[in-house]
This record gives structure tokens, C-alpha cells and sequence, in this order.
């Protein structure tokens, strides 16, 4: 083919329209160049980007493969092509493409840029790592690629490394808003709390600004007990991002549980009315009203909604069937429910959220239905698995006892104490006093199962105190314990996931939080969706809790949400004992017996997941 006579006029009007997103224009001029020039590589793949962005996704496959058959060595053919399938979830043949694209031209920085972000996502850090670092190689001002050094080191435990990268990317790039952030989060990763907060201000002098890096810094600077100075700072993102759902959200968290007087929620009640055609604003606020048993108000917020034309989404119609049940007209919830399952087949909470609904009102083989559709999607979806068991109680069918074994499920082991303590009491005594310091807030977490306490925030063994990397120490040897006999069954949802692994635990903490409890306390009963194992460790305990005849401050299992209205007994309960950790599964229900004392309650809870 003669490329001295390619329409170059067309071809740059064409890569125009693409940008522009224009994309039946783009196609057109496409269109035009291939009549007289069949063939032609650029015309053909940017087809082929049209296409995927039209979410025509077989038309554009077809449109890659032939463009690969007129230019079979074009790395950015080939990355373009990779990045599509990473898209479409093929991820094995996307790294075909895109090691194809390295190959082919080893110094084309977004080729080895591209497979890093790839083996990234395919948890494959050590050699996503070592992309970043050829792609810096050749480009070493590129910021996305600093950045996925350091989330690739990061990612392998090496939080030191990580930071240094983005230092190192500094040097190149001085003054980059996108690796000072980078560092930003990094710090409060690490809990260099103060120094986070210093590096976030940095970035937004340098002009970095979107609502996350607002609501992380008010974060970091709640960490560190200055919660005017958290307030103001998530005031001045509101100031600038007004209709932001998750910063309103984080702000209402804020107010609501370091005790400030008035209501948590003007400010949001407020942008609702500022921004009508928001859905995530209304149904934010309309869950948090649910969240602190303010339901009327909750149904209230969801008919402004409707009458304010708020166009429709899965959330809020979700939230407004709850509304509708709560306002005793069941059967109005049940074709709301309906009719949000037909519109939005795919969104997994609505289904589930249905589920419970159908529970509530005796139809538990529907509600069965319903989570068989979402396990087929997610095997592992735990809110799914609790709904389906109780569904079974329901119905008498044996797979409820195949799935919630709570004598061999619910396992008690004993945390011992490390060198250098010759009691469990006087160990834990210790952590006590620790872990009081860290408790800032003065009311429980607004949509956490906590009642009459707090709970810390973020990940617990992140924080840099000795004696939390000795609990966790102690923690991970009285979980090998627990594993060791762990029986392992196939297509089990419970059993199946552990696994051999020479190299480690079997297991890593996929969240840990510390509960302290007051008189009259109590957890709700509930689930953990993130986990795998969940847990409680017995930190301290009332006198009462420890020599009670009854079951105050004891844990319960097989006891459903209160929402359920299900008359369903405790299956087993557990007498709390300091020292002790007591693992269950986390699709399994749990929850807290209330207590009186004028003693606190404190526990550390965490989640497991199968190691990565």
C-alpha cells in the first residue's frame, strides 16, 4: 500500500472526532477513508475504538483482529486491543496482546506502562512492579507510572518503597499534584497521620482537587483528634463540590459520632434541595434518616425525591420500597421491589435487599430464588449465603445445617499471652489501656452494628503501637490453631476456601476494629459481607459480663436482623472470656447480649478473606 497517498486530512479529522467523543462522526470519516484505501490500519482501529465505547463489543473485537491482520507488529494497536479485553474481563488474553506489544517494540513506554496496569490487576505485583520501572525507564516524567510503582510496592507490604517511589517521581516531575496525593495517601496508610495532612494541603496548592482527597484528609486529621480542623476541612470541599454524595456522607459520619450538637444531616438536606436531579444525594440522606431510626423522615425524603422528578436509580428505588414496608403497606414495597428488579436486574443489593423483604413476609422459597441468581454471579457474596440459609430454616430444608454448622463453625481458641507476660489478664490489661486511647469519637459509627459504644476507625493493625503488632502476632498463631482442623469440603461456601499455603497463614486480614461497649450496649445482629472468618477477641470484660449467671454481654448466633421480624432462636451463645477469640463464619448471623455495668466491654474484631 502506497502511504503517500493516505487521506492524512481525514485521518486527523477522524482521531478529532474520537476525542471529542463524536463517535458517529468518527465513523463516518472512517467510513470514507477505507472506500478508497481498504485496509487502512488507523481508519480500522479507530473504528474499532469507536465501537468499544458504543459497548458494541463484538463488532469492535472483529474491528481489532482485522486491524491486527493489516498492522501486526503497531504496539498501540495492540495495547488498545489489550486494554479492550481487560475491559471485557479476559485478562489472560489481554497480557497475549499486550506482551505481544513489548515484544514487538521494547521501547514503547505505554506498552510496558499498559502490561504493569494489567498485572496489577491480576494481583501479579513483583512483575508489575518491574513493568513500571521499563516504562520509567524510557519515560521517566510519566506520573501514572511512578504511581504504579508505588502501588505495586505497596501492594507487596512495601509501604517504605512505595513512598520512595513517589519521592523519586518528584524529582522528575517537581511540584506533580497526582504523586504528591500519592504520597498523601501512602502517609496515612502508614499513620504518619500529621505528615499526611501536610502532604494533602500540598496537593491542593498545587492544584489537585476532587472530593476524595478532602474526605480522606478529614480522615487523617479525625485520627489525630483535631475534629474542628476535620469539620472545616470537609466544609471546604463542600464549599467547592456541594453535590458530592460521599462527602456529605463522610461529613454527617464526622458530626454524628464526635457528639457535635444540632443534626448531622442539615447539610445534606440542604444540597438535595440544591441539586434535585442527584439521585445518590437523596437516597444518602434517605439511608442515613433509616440509619438512625428516623423512618418517617426517610419516607418523607424519598417522596420529595419523586416529587422534585429526581430521575430514577437502583438505590433509590431500593430505598424507597424500604419506605414503603416501613410504613406498613408491605404488598406497595413488594411491586416496588419488582419492578426494581426488572429495571435493574444486575444491581446485587437491590436483589438482596428484596430477598430480605420476602423473608420478612413468609416467602422464602422466592427469597431463596433471588440469592441463587447473585451466588451464580458472586460465589462467595456472604449477604447472599446468610439470606439462602435462613431461607432453608424457614423451609426445613437440611442445607441448613450444611451450611450454618454452628457447633463445628463457631470456634472458640485462647490467645496467649507473648514472652515477657506471665498472664493473659496482665497482657490484655495492657492492650486495654492502648487500645482506650484510640477510641476518639463519642458515639457509635451510624451505619455499623454498634449500639451504646464506639469503634475505632480504619484498619487497626495498620497503626504504629507496639503492642498492636504483638496482638497481632498473638491473633495470627491462635488462628493457625484454629485452621489447622479446619475441614475442607468442595463447592462448600465456607469450608471450600481454605487453603495450603507453604508460604504463610492461609489467610490475611481484610479488615480489624476495636468495639468498646457501655452499660446497656450491645451489637444488632448482623452479617460481615467483606469477610471470609470474622471474629471476636475479648479484650476486657465487666465483672458482671465475667460472673454472671445469665447471658449479658454473651454472643449469639442464628439470631436474624431485628428488620426481618423473623422469630428465629439463638442457635449457639458464647460466654465472652478475656483472652479469647471466638471465629465464625461471616455470612453467619451474630450479635451482642446487653449488659449493665458501669465497667466497659472491649473487643478486637476482624475479618479474614483466603490469602491472596
Amino acid at each position: 500500500m502506497n502511504t503517500s497517498t493516505m487521506p492524512t486530512e481525514l485521518l486527523q479529522q477522524a482521531a478529532s472526532q474520537l476525542q471529542a467523543g463524536r463517535l458517529n462522526e468518527t465513523a463516518n470519516t472512517c467510513q470514507k477513508i477505507l472506500e478508497d484505501h481498504p485496509g487502512q490500519p488507523d481508519a480500522l482501529h479507530m473504528l474499532a475504538m469507536a465501537a468499544a465505547t458504543s459497548q458494541r463489543f463484538d463488532e469492535a473485537e472483529q474491528l481489532f483482529l482485522e486491524t491486527i491482520k493489516h498492522a501486526p507488529k503497531r504496539p498501540d494497536i495492540l495495547v488498545n486491543f489489550g486494554n479492550f479485553l481487560r475491559n471485557l474481563g479476559r485478562l489472560s488474553e489481554a497480557q497475549v496482546r499486550m506482551r505481544k506489544a513489548v515484544k514487538v517494540a521494547p521501547e514503547f513506554s505505554a506498552g510496558w506502562y499498559n502490561l504493569g496496569m494489567l498485572l496489577h490487576a491480576s494481583f501479579e505485583m513483583k512483575e508489575a512492579a518491574s513493568c513500571a520501572r521499563k516504562a520509567l525507564k524510557l519515560e521517566p516524567t510519566h506520573a501514572a507510572a511512578w504511581e504504579l510503582l508505588a502501588s505495586a510496592e505497596q501492594k507487596q507490604g512495601n509501604a517504605d518503597a512505595a513512598i520512595q517511589a513517589c519521592r523519586d517521581g518528584l524529582v522528575q516531575i517537581p511540584d506533580s499534584p497526582r504523586l504528591t496525593y500519592a504520597i498523601a495517601q501512602l502517609l496515612r496508610q502508614e499513620c504518619e497521620f500529621s505528615e499526611s495532612v501536610t502532604a494533602y494541603q500540598a496537593a491542593l496548592e498545587q492544584g489537585y482537587r476532587n472530593p476524595e482527597l478532602y474526605a480522606n484528609m478529614g480522615e487523617s486529621l479525625e485520627e489525630l483528634g483535631e475534629m474542628d480542623r476535620a469539620v472545616a476541612c470537609l466544609d471546604s470541599g463542600l464549599t467547592q463540590f456541594p453535590d458530592s454524595a460521599n462527602l456529605h456522607r463522610t461529613r454527617a459520619h464526622l458530626a454524628f459520632s464526635s457528639g457535635a450538637e444540632g443534626d448531622p444531616l442539615v447539610s445534606l438536606r440542604e444540597a438535595t434541595r440544591a441539586y434535585p436531579d442527584n439521585p445518590q444525594l437523596w437516597y444518602t440522606l434517605a439511608r442515613l434518616l433509616d440509619r438512625l431510626d428516623r423512618k418517617d423522615e426517610s419516607a418523607q425524603v424519598i417522596a420529595d425525591a419523586r416529587a422534585a422528578g429526581t430521575p430514577d436509580a437502583p438505590e433509590l428505588a431500593m430505598q424507597e420500597a424500604l419506605c414503603r414496608n416501613y410504613q406498613g403497606k408491605p404488598d406497595e414495597a413488594t411491586a416496588l421491589f419488582e419492578k426494581m428488579v426488572a429495571a435493574y436486574p444486575n444491581h446485587v443489593d437491590g436483589r438482596l435487599t428484596y430477598a430480605g423483604h420476602l423473608l420478612a413476609h413468609g416467602d422464602p422459597k422466592d427469597a431463596e430464588q433471588h440469592c441463587a441468581t447473585v451466588i451464580d454471579e458472586q460465589p462467595f457474596n456472604q449477604l447472599a449465603w446468610c439470606y439462602a440459609g435462613t431461607a432453608w430454616e424457614l423451609m426445613g430444608d437440611e442445607r441448613a445445617q450444611w451450611l450454618m454448622d454452628y457447633e463445628r463453625m463457631v470456634r472458640p481458641v485462647v490467645v496467649p499471652p507473648p514472652a515477657g507476660h506471665s498472664t493473659t489478664e496482665s497482657f490484655f490489661e495492657e492492650v486495654q489501656a492502648a487500645l482506650e486511647e484510640l477510641h476518639h469519637t463519642q458515639a457509635r459509627p451510624i451505619e455499623q452494628s454498634v449500639r451504646g459504644g464506639t469503634q475505632t476507625n480504619g484498619f487497626l493493625f495498620r497503626l504504629k503501637h507496639p503492642l498492636l503488632a504483638t496482638v497481632e502476632q498473638q491473633i495470627r498463631l491462635a488462628i493457625k490453631t484454629a485452621l489447622a482442623d479446619l475441614p475442607q469440603e468442595r463447592d462448600h461456601p465456607f469450608w471450600s476456601r481454605k487453603i495450603a499455603d507453604p508460604r504463610g497463614d492461609g489467610f490475611q486480614f481484610s479488615g480489624a476494629w476495636s468495639v468498646r461497649l457501655l452499660s446497656e450496649g450491645f451489637h444488632t445482629n448482623h452479617i460481615h459481607t467483606e469477610g471470609w472468618i470474622s471474629s471476636a477477641l475479648y479484650v476486657a470484660l465487666p465483672d458482671e459480663v465475667k460472673a454472671g449467671d445469665d447471658t449479658s454481654g454473651h454472643i449469639q448466633f442464628g439470631v436474624p436482623m431485628t428488620e426481618l421480624e423473623l422469630d428465629l432462636p439463638a442457635k449457639r451463645v458464647v460466654k465472652p472470656e478475656v483472652g479469647t477469640l471466638v471465629l465464625f463464619p461471616s455470612y453467619m448471623w451474630h450479635g451482642t447480649i446487653p449488659f449493665q455495668s458501669e465497667q466497659p466491654r472491649m473487643t478486637i474484631a476482624f475479618d479474614l478473606i483466603p490469602q491472596l
